[in-house]
């Protein structure tokens, strides 16, 4: 499913009125049902309703859907918050039908803001998707006596405020208990921080078909756009679904490679093999049995002297993954553009790897790895803030990706895979459980084991951190969010591998 800018979503709209011939006024009573029929549906015991409607068409959606709560037997009101005089087209017309309805329409002045506190429900219909500058006056005063009045909010498309071309919060907002949104998600739905004030959002068709979207990169990964996951033949046998090798550790930070490695293992790699340096060897044997170990070098952290065994042992490999807790000593700087220059086998970097990459590496590394960083790794990586990473993820992520043919996981609330071929999708599975060390580790995990099984790297990578999400909302349903544990998320991987090949 495409997230649509404001401009993307506008040439839809045009395209469908123009082109295909949907009149505009079909399309907004379309958006007012669908809009309350998530209403009724959401808030089945509503008898009253405040609709605050603006002067564009937003504002004539929340006209229409006035009536359609009308004709449903709740008590409404209309606010409208611009001249009657200025509301034109579609709006207009649904004004004017509205008069001849059983519902009050009050005009908003700037000399005296409204309260919301005695509605059931407050329809905010106040600004579009197009709105592109923080609300100031008497409309942020509005939207400011929305948020602290009223019992219930449900924004029509986008919570006023808002801006679609964007996951920032550009100025004052509203905090919406409900979004419902038309023909296709926009960025502040789907990614934080904007998303936190969009509530629950629902996606309705409002006729809008497919083929009147174009020019869309940027996608919303769901199940129906990852690969197949289906049961395993009958006579399979581990050398049917590969052999993983997991690279990490250094002393005290050796759970990141065991619990990358156990999670390969559990999402299906055939044989999964964790290497470490050699002072850890014993606590990686005795920890997990299914998974074989290989000792490496003479110390207790990576260095280039000693990891020929492990360049020679990776020879005919599926795929392995490092940089989990391997620590950033300069000789572990050297056993990495060892590891990355004597080797052609895909590779997923994550962690102190980023944290260790250097420029001259991307060529050696293209077209055959994925790198998986949380957002200070790859302002690190990039050499800018954090704050300069969050305000332009997307373009960065997917620059970065095109410009070195690396894919690029950006670990975050909402997920960022970004392809060679300048997709991206934005994976918002997952709970706050995920908020806890050893999560990203469970995902290179997942990616590798993927990997392994021969899933192209790029879907490895969206199955790994869907799969990742998903098994930290399954786990919830008998877990405290605060108490989960990254083996707890492991263990629940079976789950989502049921939930996909059912799905199949």
């Amino acid at each position: 499913m495409e997230i649509l800018s404001s401009f993307q979503m506008s040439k839809a709209d045009s395209f469908t009125i123009n082109n295909i011939g949907i009149p505009s006024a079909v399309l907004m009573e379309n958006a007012a049902g669908a809009f309350v029929r998530v209403l009724l549906e959401k808030m089945p015991e509503m008898t009253t309703a405040a609709v605050v409607c603006g002067s564009g068409n937003n504002g004539g959606d929340g006209l229409a859907a006035a009536r359609l709560l009308c004709n449903a037997g709740i008590h409404t009101d209309v606010f409208l918050a611009c001249d009657p005089e200025k509301l034109k087209g579609d709006a207009l017309v649904n004004l004017n039908i509205l008069k001849n309805y059983p519902v009050n329409i009050f005009v908003i002045t700037d000399d005296e803001i409204p309260s919301f506190e005695s509605y059931d429900v407050t329809v905010d219909a106040l600004f579009g998707t197009g709105l592109n500058r923080p609300l100031s006056g008497y409309p942020e005063e509005l939207v400011h006596s929305i948020n602290l009045s009223s019992e219930f909010t449900a924004s029509m498309d986008i919570p006023s405020g808002l801006c679609g071309d964007t996951w920032l919060v550009i100025g004052t907002a509203i905090d919406a208990d409900l979004t419902v949104t038309f023909a296709r998600p926009k960025f502040p739905h789907v990614m934080y921080p904007a998303r936190k004030l969009c509530g629950e959002v629902i996606i309705v068709d409002i006729s809008i078909p497919d083929f009147a979207i174009s020019g869309c990169h940027t996608y919303l990964l769901t199940p129906d756009n990852l690969p197949v996951v289906t049961p395993r033949e009958p006579d399979s046998h581990k050398g049917n679904f590969g052999h993983a090798v997991v690279i990490g550790g250094s002393l005290g930070k050796s759970g990141a490679v065991l619990m990358a490695s156990r999670a390969c293992a559990v999402c299906g790699a055939g044989l999964t093999t964790a290497a470490v340096p050699k002072a850890l060897i014993r606590t990686a044997e005795n920890s997990n049995p299914e998974i074989m170990s290989l000792p490496v070098g003479e110390g207790d952290f990576f260095a280039a002297e000693g990891s020929d065994r492990l360049i020679d042992f990776l020879e005919g490999k599926s795929v392995a993954s490092v940089g989990m807790g391997i620590g950033t000593n300069e000789a572990t700087a050297e056993f990495l553009d060892k590891l990355i220059s004597k080797t052609e086998i895909p590779l997923i970097i994550d962690a102190d790897g980023i944290n260790l990459l250097k420029k001259k590496q991307f060529r050696k590394l293209e077209g055959r790895c994925a790198i998986t960083p949380h957002i200070g790794e790859f302002a690190r990586l990039l050499g800018i803030t954090t704050d300069e990473v969050n305000r332009d993820r997307i373009n960065l992520a997917s620059k970065f990706a095109c410009d070195n043919g690396i894919i690029v996981v950006l670990k975050s609330a909402d997920t960022l895979i970004a392809l060679p071929n300048g997709l991206v999708f934005v994976d918002i599975s997952g709970s706050p459980a995920l908020s806890k060390g050893g999560s990203g580790d469970c995902l290179t995990g997942l990616i590798t084991g993927f990997a392994a099984q021969g899933y192209d790297l790029d879907f490895a990578c969206m199955l790994g951190s869907f799969t990742l999400g998903r098994a930290a909302e399954l786990v919830l349903e008998t877990m405290n969010e605060k108490t989960v544990l990254t083996t707890d998320i492991i263990n629940t991987v079976g789950r989502v591998l049921n939930e996909l090949e059912q799905n199949a």
